[in-house]
């Protein structure tokens, strides 16, 4: 029989794109699937859309609460999943057919711990989409520490900081008590991913091929604004940091001075898009 794999989406006011990221969810070529629509308190017909779905289709389960956020929202898919694997949408975004069928296939291999693949990037105000992080990943060196690669990885690119673009082992989430952290909005998602790759063995395994697209400016991304706040990266780089530990090597302290160049550059890009808009 095929693995059952849970599909997570916290949705909050986003009738307008919600239905063609269900239609995504739907349409996959792999089909055992639990697809997990939590409702966090929407305000627009969202919840009802969700609902239209799950009497359609008994894959889809909806969860209603009160307007939390989406770490909680997402928490709370956790609490419910059956799956083997776990993955996540966000639900003004959309996944290729291939999706789950490609990532899957990625757990063939021998050792692996989690699989990813690329994204294709649409900005939403300009009509345009940009296929991001193709080039190939490369393995871990022989004598390069986890963390030491994982920090050369955040340095070099964006592939590892997102929740979405990724296959997660359940019994690594469920056996660790993993969660994303309630109190903060920005980051989350990386500081989850990381928890995780400290506790899953094996090494990360990657499919270039976009299959996760992610709408940038829609009505209800909250990215935009976070992101021109400085203390929220500096908060991030604090976690970052607690991650990494008390007495980093020479080579995990390289990455994380240049992970802190880049995100200072990022953080006036942000900043100079939101003038601009």
């Amino acid at each position: 029989m095929k693995d059952k794999i849970s599909i997570i989406v916290p949705i909050y006011n986003t009738a307008k794109y919600l239905p063609a990221c269900l239609d995504s969810i739907k349409n996959q070529t792999y089909d055992n699937l639990e697809v997990i629509l939590i409702d966090d308190g929407s305000t627009d017909d969202s919840g009802k859309i969700a609902e239209g779905y799950a009497k359609k289709d008994s894959r889809f389960k909806v969860i209603h609460q009160e307007n939390a956020g989406q770490s909680t929202a997402r928490n709370n898919g956790l609490k419910k999943a059956t799956g083997k694997y776990i993955s996540f949408a966000d639900s003004d975004d959309q996944i290729k057919p291939k999706f789950i069928e490609s990532l899957l296939n990625l757990y063939k291999k021998d050792n692996v711990s989690v699989a990813v693949c690329g994204h294709q990037y649409y900005r939403v105000k300009e009509n345009s989409s940009t296929n991001l992080y193709q080039s190939d990943l490369k393995p871990r060196g022989k004598n390069e520490s986890k963390k030491a690669y994982i920090m050369k990885l955040l340095a070099k690119d964006g592939r590892m900081y997102s929740c979405n673009n990724k296959l997660f082992k359940a019994s690594v989430i469920k056996d660790n008590k993993l969660f994303f952290n309630e109190k903060i909005n920005f980051s989350e998602d990386t500081n989850f991913v990381l928890d995780y790759l400290a506790h899953a063995n094996g090494e990360i395994s990657y499919d270039k091929t976009p299959l996760y697209i992610y709408y940038f400016g829609t009505d209800s991304s909250t990215i935009k604004s976070s992101a021109t706040k400085w203390n929220n990266w500096q908060a991030a780089y604090k976690n970052l940091k607690h991650w990494l530990g008390p007495r980093p090597s020479i080579k995990e302290r390289f990455w994380l001075h240049t992970i802190h160049l880049r995100w200072r550059i990022s953080f006036v890009r942000s900043c100079r898009r939101t003038k601009k808009s």
